[in-house]
């Protein structure tokens, strides 16, 4: 089984709360680890309403709204830029024939995996609106970092053979500035229905937990991209329809109490890996690697964009950089044994 290695060569962390109501998460209060996953389950469970599944595009409309009306769907949207398309609320489908025509309900955890049963079914925080087509294209496909590409939607949404180690099958992988909404979105389920993953059939979940691939995934796609206001205000909105909301947004720190580096759910975790010389020309060194491993390694810009790919490193050799403009990278080390986090500020 591979695990990853996460050097943060420069880290921002941005915490941002949302509101919940006073005395929410009380119970949830000094605990870490899968003391706290339980905790925050009761709370997110107990109170909260199953929602018909035929309402949900009727709640879009103050869920899923962007500031200037129109439906906010991930999968056209381009945020700080120009979307190829906008859809306005009532374009819902019926049927489709390309991208663009409407836009449904997306079970971003595909209702395939849990056989369609309630109340994951009809869950609005992991149903979100998106164009018909789209959604259509990634099917029940697991998400993921696409290597080679089949398809591309208009605003840079991929199919394709996956690169991101655990899984090598198809994938679908979101453009990055909704990575971490997906992200925050599986977190949830794998907090709410802890209970009802044992029955769910999927690369990205097992037992009661997420699978290695998918806490590795997630919890990447979580670091990259962080809390947004469109996820703030969907978290209030979604609240006063189903009366629950989702710990990670209102939180975000709690992904690393649960699935982080010493949170106890991974495995091996060595916080002593470090790159040499800081600043680097031409070349860097890893030290805390352990000796005789073997290593691939993925270098990403801030968003997430793979731009550079070392394999078969060996521990003490220099990884050449000379490729690589100055800036602000993320390195993904994947081994056959351990798991390292470190960050380190440039």
């Amino acid at each position: 089984m591979k695990h990853f290695i996460f050097l943060f060569l420069f880290f921002v962390s941005f915490v941002a709360f949302s509101q919940p109501p006073a005395g929410y998460y009380n119970a949830a209060n000094g605990l870490t680890g899968e003391d706290l996953r339980i905790a925050l389950h009761n709370i997110i469970s107990n109170g909260s309403v199953v929602l018909s599944y035929n309402n949900l595009p009727d709640y879009y409309e103050t869920t899923d709204v962007k500031p200037n009306g129109k439906v906010w769907d991930m999968y056209s949207d381009i945020p700080g830029g120009t979307p190829p398309y906008e859809f306005s609320f009532g374009m819902n489908c019926g049927s489709y024939g390309g991208e663009s025509d409407c836009y449904n309900r997306e079970h971003s955890v595909p209702a395939s995996w849990f056989n369609d049963n309630s109340p994951m079914y009809s869950d609005i925080y992991h149903i979100v609106p998106t164009d018909g087509y789209v959604n259509g294209r990634r099917s029940n496909y697991p998400f993921g970092e696409v290597g080679s590409t089949t398809w591309t939607s208009q605003n840079g949404s991929k199919l394709g053979s996956n690169t991101f180690a655990g899984y090598s099958g198809t994938v679908f992988e979101p453009i990055d500035s909704f990575k971490g909404d997906f992200a925050r979105i599986y977190f949830y389920m794998a907090t709410r229905y802890k209970d009802e993953i044992s029955s769910w059939s999927s690369v990205m979940f097992s037992g009661n937990n997420l699978t290695t691939y998918g806490k590795n995934l997630m919890y990447a796609w979580h670091q990259l991209d962080p809390v947004s206001t469109k996820e703030r205000n969907r978290n209030n909105t979604a609240y006063v329809y189903q009366h629950n909301r989702n710990p990670y947004v209102d939180n975000p720190t709690w992904v690393d109490n649960i699935w982080g580096p010493s949170s106890g759910i991974y495995d091996n975790f060595i916080n002593t890996v470090t790159v040499y010389p800081i600043p680097a020309e031409s070349e860097i060194y890893f030290s805390g690697l352990p000796d005789g491993g073997q290593y691939k390694i993925n270098f990403y810009d801030v968003t997430g964009k793979l731009l550079y790919v070392v394999s078969d490193y060996e521990t003490g050799k220099p990884v050449s950089i000379v490729s690589l403009k100055k800036g602000v990278y993320v390195i993904n080390i994947a081994s056959e044994s351990a798991m390292f986090v470190t960050r380190i500020v440039l």
